[in-house]
């Protein structure tokens, strides 16, 4: 799984239209009217506004499965459900309705695992948030793709599928959000999304093979394949690149460490670069 990077806001158009209709939440005497007016603007998170927007920041990838269409159709999924809202034994609880039109509360989801996940969103202690100043102080179990906890969720592929799975070193907290977020979603459970996860795997171990080469080759030929292999996997994690964190957990898993900090290297930061500037000119 890979945290989603948000860069900058929605349209100013659609932020003002779902405030007007937040403002009306607010106005409503009970839950009845406030679910007639919910079902009544429910198009204002279908609107292409703010889905469209939505979409950009993961490159059209569903944000829990970085699938562009294995999952099917793509929704705009409330991560915090506006209707009611159960926990892992079926509890039944009030939903996030103040959350119904606040785009911070949307994913981008795939269908099918949007309909796996419905209303289900259950919290550590059960302290439930009921405003948007005490969201905070709540510890939800299901792993929001834009938090550092998507590290949790990594994969591994057997002789039929590449399956989601708890990354290793984790605590028992940390486990089982991973193991719950992977049975919530339904992130196992569709053959074709697990079956395209493994041919990426495929591909990027073939890469690493092509890395390591034959030991009879010669030096300048197993050069030459050591770069291209780098290039084609640092192409394979690319931010944008559907399946990036498949491709990553098959690397670090499987390729040895030069190639790892090859692929993995980080660019030298502004003050790293005046530093050596400054030492080569003295």
């Amino acid at each position: 799984m890979r945290k989603v990077i948000i860069d900058g806001n929605p349209p100013q158009s659609w932020i003002d239209d779902a405030k007007a209709v937040t403002d009306q939440l607010h106005a409503a005497t009970g839950k009845a009217a406030r679910e007639k007016i919910i079902k009544r603007n429910e198009k204002l998170w279908r609107d292409d506004r703010i889905r469209d927007w939505l979409l950009t920041q993961f490159n059209n990838k569903c944000w829990y499965t970085e699938a562009y269409e294995s999952v099917s159709s793509i929704h705009v999924d409330h991560y915090r459900p506006k209707g009611r809202v159960r926990d892992l034994e079926g509890n039944e609880d009030d939903g996030y309705w103040r959350l119904a039109f606040n785009w911070k509360n949307y994913r981008i989801c795939g269908q099918l695992i949007n309909v796996k996940k419905s209303d289900v969103f259950p919290l550590f202690e059960g302290i439930r948030a009921t405003s948007e100043k005490m969201l905070k102080l709540e510890a939800p179990v299901i792993i929001d793709p834009r938090e550092e906890a998507t590290r949790l969720i990594s994969y591994e592929k057997d002789e039929d599928a590449c399956i989601a799975v708890p990354s290793a070193d984790t605590s028992d907290i940390e486990r089982f959000r991973a193991e719950n977020t992977i049975e919530v979603l339904g992130l196992n459970r569709l053959t074709r999304l697990n079956q395209k996860r493994a041919n990426f795997w495929d591909d990027c171990l073939m890469a690493i093979a092509d890395y390591k080469g034959g030991g009879a080759d010669p030096l300048a030929i197993r050069l030459v394949h050591q770069a291209s292999a780098i290039k084609e996997l640092k192409k394979k994690v690319a931010y944008e690149v559907e399946f990036s964190s498949v491709s990553e957990a098959c690397i670090r898993k499987h390729a040895p460490e030069p190639l790892i900090a090859s692929v993995f290297e980080r660019a030298p930061s502004i003050s790293r670069i005046s530093d050596v500037a400054e030492a080569s000119v003295s």
